[in-house]
């Protein structure tokens, strides 16, 4: 899938949550087409991949947070914004059952003010909202699961207000006639993921210091779909390149070769060491089949997108990129 570099050349985006991992990533590409970057965020964190990858003279850095509506406002209007990616969240899954508050307001509140920005903009910016393949709840099947699934329970409150999000996100496209649309992600990984809660860093980790991998969250026999965040940040983009005509709409995306996660460890530590190691499994066997995978085909018809990393590619790129910086997180 080609871009379109001229439609960026100096075109001014910002970007909410740009210092977290996909957002940092996503800076990259939209600085690599020629866009003015905007990013908006709480903190630079020092293990950011912007810092990593020397990108922070590159953009603009505004500190703020996402629940303050007239700062947002503000900074949109005097920086003349055309494209609002929000990825601002309480991302942390587990964490979200610990602070659910926090992740309510921060997600949902949070939201409603990107919309409520673009709604009463002069400019109305174009606006795409990275939502998550948990909008389908706890869902196992053995096929792809579509944009039409409903949404369904899920086990964390991270989930439920990213269904929130995702369908006020739709309403105000449609009520509203501003131009907007939802990304769903299930797995992703790739250089710059410093969250050791995800089974790729902890993975890797665990190999760095000499220890066996460990499962501490599933019995390994879970297929989840993994795909590279730099095939998300083109995600991304090709919603953003072709809202005009798809505003209203929700996207799947995926890497479309779903693995078991034990599968995945015995890949990495092959990768990392030269030879497959057994992780350490230290929870009972679910008995069941839980395999979730998205169906991208209406991504591929509509945006001319998909994935161009494979997992092994893709994961030998991140190991070596552990590797490199480790003494530095």
């Amino acid at each position: 899938m080609e871009s379109n570099n001229s439609h960026w050349h100096k075109r001014p985006c910002l970007i909410t949550g740009g210092a977290g991992f996909g957002g940092a990533h996503l800076c990259d590409q939209l600085l690599s087409r020629g866009a003015r970057v905007y990013v908006y965020d709480r903190h630079l964190p020092k293990d950011s991949y912007l810092v990593f990858k020397g990108l922070v003279d590159r953009v603009n850095f505004i500190q703020g947070d996402i629940r303050d509506l007239e700062y947002l406002k503000m900074v949109t209007s005097r920086f003349e914004i055309a494209n609002i990616f929000h990825l601002a969240a309480q991302a942390i899954k587990p964490q979200s059952n610990i602070i659910p508050y926090e992740t309510s307001v921060v997600n949902t509140l949070g939201t409603c003010n990107v919309l409520e920005t673009v709604r009463t903009a002069k400019q109305s910016p174009h606006l795409v909202f990275a939502s998550t393949g948990g909008y389908y709840g706890t869902f196992f099947s053995e096929d792809l699961i579509n944009e039409d699934f409903p949404p369904l329970v899920g086990d964390n409150v991270y989930s439920a207000t990213k269904v929130a999000g995702d369908i006020a996100v739709r309403y105000y496209a449609n009520i509203f006639g501003i131009k907007a649309a939802t990304c769903r992600f299930m797995q992703t990984y790739g250089p710059g993921d410093t969250q050791f809660s995800r089974i790729i860093p902890i993975t890797v980790k665990y190999l760095m210091n000499g220890q066996h991998p460990k499962l501490t969250r599933c019995d390994g026999t879970p297929q989840w779909d993994f795909m590279h965040v730099r095939d998300m940040a083109g995600a991304y983009i090709a919603v953003a390149e072709n809202i005009e005509e798809v505003s209203g709409e929700a996207f799947n995306f995926g890497g479309g070769s779903p693995i078991s996660v034990k599968e995945l460890v015995l890949l990495i530590s092959k990768i990392f060491t030269g030879k497959e190691i057994e992780p350490v499994i230290l929870m009972k066997p679910s008995g069941i089949l839980q395999k979730s995978c998205l169906d991208i085909s209406k991504a591929k018809s509509l945006l001319g997108w998909e994935p161009v990393i494979s997992l092994e590619d893709g994961l030998k790129e991140t190991i070596a990129w552990y590797r490199g910086i480790w003494d530095q997180i």
